[in-house]
């Protein structure tokens, strides 16, 4: 395995550049070189639920197996307030989702080891898990490519009670194993059979049969197949709700100033992005996730809840299990929870993070350093063999993918001129020779053209196929690779150990955005 610096998979604009200089006026912090101010902030802060929270981090680890030793210690210097952490996070979904989630995986194991070496102090890599997300949509599919066709078939699970509308850590997962297992098997058979496939099916099944839920399924696949050496974590559990209570309730009574705060966060040259400004950033549960909204003197749902600030701040310090995060409040409540360095996070992230800084700053904190995470274009030598048949590097290809060849009916006719006109005259003089003759003759000359067009066409079909193959590979549907392939076809492909090999040879590298030969 290879790695290669590779920026012709984001356009210039792409936040996963712009990070680097055209935003940094927005961030409190500029990068990893700026970890020490950071840990030096944190250490003016307190964390009281220190201990309750390595305590909950240490039981929700054992649904995913042992803890090393090293994890095991650095737990107890979080528990004493003597540790930071790394954190990234993504929606939960089949099959660990796009590939991408591996590489915040990866990104987060990488910027914690070297935080730890920079402030030596332990530095914990956390994966937080969005299961209080209530886009099932999100997480129910993976997308399987089809023979012949820039297109991917999308396979999606069935409905569940509450899909959609309850978060995803409370939906029901045991029913749809069986159909989690067929959409495994049609995976694989739109695969080659390599001789990984077999190990690699048995395994995701047994892994598959131990979960009880979509992020035990997640996270039990990164753990298996990415690495053991960091910590997931679910907060869609009671005695997590419980140790958020403080921000919970300062989202409530802070409300107006938070959303005078946030109505001018967007500035000039910021990346679009749609955020709700108006709402306490606070969800509801009652059966279902609703958002509450402050009209007047009280808090509002669309399904009719009406809270007193008061009533509400009672509520919460009761159950406050009922209350959750939308995606404006995640990242306080993170900072709230954590002794957070950093945040890895995706292109998408990091536009709506630009716009959080105001907020963070009405709470009295700075935003942690924001950071990039891997972008890579996996390139097996297969594929690279492809890209010299067509003249092509791979950088050319990402900015200016081939289109199929077209099939130009009147060209090759025209391409016959000669050709009918010397079977022309062939018919006319075996004609003389009587009827039947020059009917013969006029039927084979026909009949090997068309036998030299159906030659043509397979030879295009052959052009077609190549590039096809290569788009979807490299620029599926238009798209990163990292957007549409999930590990599983890469696993069966490349071997069960691909994505460790990978971190060992991305750590040993300080290129973010990689071409990894394989």
């Amino acid at each position: 395995m290879r790695i290669e610096s590779l920026d012709a998979m984001y356009a210039p604009s792409s936040p996963m550049l712009q990070i680097e200089d055209g935003y940094t006026h927005w961030l409190d912090y500029k990068g990893m070189g700026e970890v020490r101010l950071r840990a030096e902030e944190l250490d003016g802060r307190t964390y009281p639920h220190l201990k309750s929270l390595a305590a909950i981090l240490r039981d929700q680890q054992a649904a995913y197996g042992p803890l090393s030793e090293t994890l095991d210690r650095k737990l107890e210097a979080l528990a004493s307030g003597e540790a930071y952490t790394v954190v990234t996070g993504q929606q939960v979904g089949v099959f660990g989702g796009p590939l991408f989630a591996v590489y915040k995986l990866l990104t987060v194991l990488k910027r914690a080891r070297q935080a730890e070496a920079s402030l030596d102090k332990p530095v914990l890599p956390i994966f937080w898990m969005a299961t209080e997300d209530h886009d099932y949509a999100e997480i129910n599919h993976v997308l399987i490519p089809q023979p012949l066709s820039r297109q991917f078939r999308k396979e999606a699970l069935s409905a569940v009670p509450l899909a959609g509308k309850a978060s995803v850590g409370e939906l029901e997962f045991e029913r749809l194993k069986i159909e989690l297992v067929q959409m495994l098997q049609r995976m694989l058979l739109a695969e080659t059979e390599t001789e990984h496939t077999s190990s690699l099916y048995h395994q995701l099944v047994e892994l598959l049969h131990r979960s009880k839920s979509f992020a035990q399924f997640f996270g039990k696949m990164m753990r298996r197949f990415v690495g053991e050496d960091f910590l997931l974590f679910d907060p869609h559990q009671p005695d997590v709700r419980a140790l958020g209570r403080d921000v919970f309730k300062r989202l409530i009574v802070e409300s107006e100033l938070l959303n005078a705060a946030f109505a001018d966060a967007h500035k000039d040259g910021m990346p679009h992005v749609e955020l709700n400004r108006e709402a306490a950033h606070v969800f509801y549960h009652d059966g279902t996730r609703e958002l509450l909204t402050k009209e007047g003197d009280a808090f509002t749902t669309k399904r009719g809840h009406r809270f007193s600030e008061a009533e509400l701040l009672s509520e919460i310090d009761a159950h406050p299990e009922r209350f959750s995060n939308n995606v404006v409040s995640r990242p306080l409540m993170q900072d709230h929870l954590f002794p957070t360095l950093a945040y890895v996070a995706g292109p998408g992230e990091i536009a709506y993070w630009l716009q959080l800084r105001p907020l963070f700053h009405t709470f009295g904190w700075k935003m942690p350093l924001v950071i990039p995470r891997l972008g890579a274009v996996l390139l097996s030598a297969n594929d690279e063999k492809k890209l010299k048949q067509e003249g092509v590097s791979l950088d050319e290809y990402l900015t200016n993918p081939l289109p199929d060849h077209a099939f130009d009916d009147e060209a090759f006719d025209e391409s016959l001129y000669a050709y009918r006109a010397l079977s022309a005259a062939i018919g006319e003089e075996a004609g003389r020779r009587g009827q039947r003759f020059g009917s013969s003759a006029i039927h084979a000359l026909d009949r090997l053209a068309d036998e030299m067009r159906a030659e043509a066409k397979r030879e295009q079909y052959r052009l077609n196929r190549r590039r096809i193959h290569l788009s979807a590979r490299l620029l599926p549907m238009g798209a990163p690779q990292e957007r549409i392939w999930s590990m599983v076809p890469l696993l069966n492909r490349h071997g069960l150990d691909l994505f460790p090999r990978l971190r060992a040879a991305y750590e040993q590298t300080d290129i973010e955005r990689c071409l990894i030969k394989l």
